[in-house]
């Protein structure tokens, strides 16, 4: 009977999902008239994900330079759900141009918007080993700065469809010795119109209001490097007054189903204290070392403290990117910087496998938890239960002996006297 509840227990699985479906419309450089449109190279992409009540607008492009992904939450109106987008005026040279590239319809009222903007990935020779870009200065030999403003980036029509936008690198310029080009770095964004849970690792918990981005770096000729590591700097932006404070917070878990190995998960918030209404930017500390990922070729992502953009001297990629288009008055906006790091100590960094791909995601509202799922509760409830059932039983199958032995014993004595 234990046994046929046990495995009862553990073949029950749990699916998570709040019931939000949305539906998805996708549309390629809005403002122009043909879906190829060398003006807005190397093009935009914009998805509307209609809810019940609200919609969340994606706007992502690397038009400018920097990879950006803008979202902004509004109402759902009985008609114009669009957004007024110009990808040729986001192209524009003309700066008045630019800032009313991306503006809202009457009828359409924003309830929030934020987006994240990588600026810069920086390179450095980690002949210490200790996988800490902190330890080495930025003006030193041991670091090369990869500004994206220099990068060419391939068509993002090319490759992206209804709920998965992909951007590709062409080349890194001459100016950046050319060490980026094909597809050697590639940016991935999963759109999705209701909640499940990623099938790749590190299988992230994602619901209607996230998308999932996969970054990866492949193929890059690192030069005199011998052991080259990565970090790539990262700005979250908030529509709120920019004395609003972003906080990154680590949970830890005793959990490690879905992720073998790893038991926390660090959330980027815009709005702490305040996260039903606000974004946030989730991920779980691991990266991988080869494309077929397992936990036999994980390992660490770090980050390091949050900065101001003014203290590292990022705000003129704030204003090259797309982000400008929707907040011409940028520098007013709540934001801050970060630079994710790659790598553990002993781990050969980037130069043994020359790969590395991590998986994050960008949303609104409280962020998905893991949650000890049935097979985890079946487990420790069996490893916890079955030894006191054990006991329980035990103990009653001794009392019961031990009163059948009493019952059944005859004093030998007495025999003897009524023998004689």
């Amino acid at each position: 009977m234990l046994v046929k509840v046990f495995t009862l227990l553990l073949s029950f699985s749990y699916v998570i999902s709040d019931g939000q479906v949305r539906q998805m419309v996708t549309s390629y450089n809005p403002g122009c008239q043909t879906q190829k449109c060398p003006e807005c190279s190397p093009g935009v992409v914009y998805v509307q994900a209609k809810g019940d009540n609200d919609i969340l607008h994606y706007v992502v492009s690397a038009l400018g330079g920097p990879p950006t992904a803008l979202v902004i939450k509004t109402n759902r109106p009985k008609e114009r759900y669009q957004l007024n987008i110009n990808c040729k005026m986001m192209a524009s040279k003309n700066d008045t141009e630019r800032k009313a590239a991306i503006t809202l319809p009457s009828g359409l009222k924003e309830i929030y918007s934020y987006g994240v903007v990588f600026s810069r990935l920086f390179q450095y020779n980690d002949t210490a080993d200790k996988a800490d870009i902190t330890a080495y200065n930025i003006n030193s030999t041991k670091w090369r700065v990869y500004d994206f403003t220099e990068f060419e980036w391939q068509d993002i029509t090319t490759w992206s469809s209804n709920n998965l936008i992909v951007m590709k690198v062409k080349t890194s310029g001459e100016v950046m010795d050319a060490a980026f080009y094909n597809e050697s770095l590639v940016l991935q964004f999963h759109m999705f119109d209701h909640s499940d849970r990623s099938k790749e690792l590190p299988h992230l918990l994602y619901d209607a209001d996230s998308t999932q981005f996969d970054f990866t770096l492949q193929d890059i000729d690192t030069g005199n490097y011998s052991s080259a590591r990565w970090g790539l700097e990262t700005v979250l932006l908030g529509s709120d007054k920019k004395t609003a404070g972003m906080h990154i917070e680590t949970k830890k878990s005793i959990d490690d189903e879905y992720t073998p190995g790893v038991f926390e998960m660090s959330n980027w918030l815009t709005r702490p204290g305040n996260e039903a209404n606000g974004g946030y930017l989730q991920w779980k500390p691991v990266c991988y070392l080869k494309p077929g990922r397992a936990r036999s070729v994980a390992t660490k992502v770090d980050y390091t403290s949050l900065a101001s953009t003014s203290d590292v001297n990022v705000d003129t990629f704030l204003q090259s990117s797309i982000m400008y288009s929707y907040f011409p008055d940028i520098m007013s906006v709540s934001r801050s910087a970060t630079n994710f790091t790659f790598g553990l100590e002993s781990d050969g960094g980037f130069t043994k496998t020359n790969f590395t791909s991590w998986t994050a995601q960008l949303g609104f509202g409280a962020p998905p938890e893991d949650k000890v799922s049935s097979l985890v509760v079946g487990v420790i409830s069996a490893g916890l239960g079955l030894p006191v059932i054990l006991i329980m039983f035990g103990g009653l199958f001794v009392i019961i002996k031990k009163k059948t032995s009493k019952e059944g014993y005859t004093d030998l004595d007495t025999d003897r006297s009524n023998i004689q």
